[in-house]
């Protein structure tokens, strides 16, 4: 087996991004090793806690296809940084929400054995504004 590189490294987040945004938590189970951790300011959850945390966020937010936006990815050995954009609607009020995370996850073998990741939400404008902002 060849050697993975940055780019098939870059690859599987981006894949896994993908399957999240379509809520596709059986086409991520290749992309998460057995092992899996990951690191949240809600505490540390294993890949059944992962797939029902997403499942959990599409019944609040609708996300379409392309929903995940890559600003800036890099990687350093097995780590992959990423600054991602997701843009969301709200399945209540239906209106569009704009989150911002960050990313840093450990890839070998071609899954994401470790992952630390945090996400605000970025007020809309109409929000602001309901508040006299």
């Amino acid at each position: 087996m060849a050697a993975e590189t940055a780019e098939d490294r870059k690859a599987v987040f981006r894949r896994l991004i993908d399957c999240y945004a379509r809520a596709d938590v059986d086409a991520m189970e290749p992309l998460i090793a057995p092992d899996y951790i990951g690191h949240t300011s809600a505490g540390d959850r294993n890949w059944a806690e992962f797939r029902q945390s997403i499942l959990n966020f599409h019944a609040i937010f609708d996300y379409a296809p392309d929903a995940f936006i890559v600003e800036d990815q890099f990687v350093d050995g097995e780590k992959v940084a990423t600054r991602m954009t997701a843009h969301v609607r709200s399945r209540e009020s239906g209106e569009p929400m704009t989150m911002v995370g960050i990313n840093l996850a450990v890839i070998r073998g071609g899954q994401i054995v470790e992952e630390w990741n945090t996400w605000e939400m970025v007020q809309s404008a109409q929000s602001l504004s309901m508040q006299g902002a």
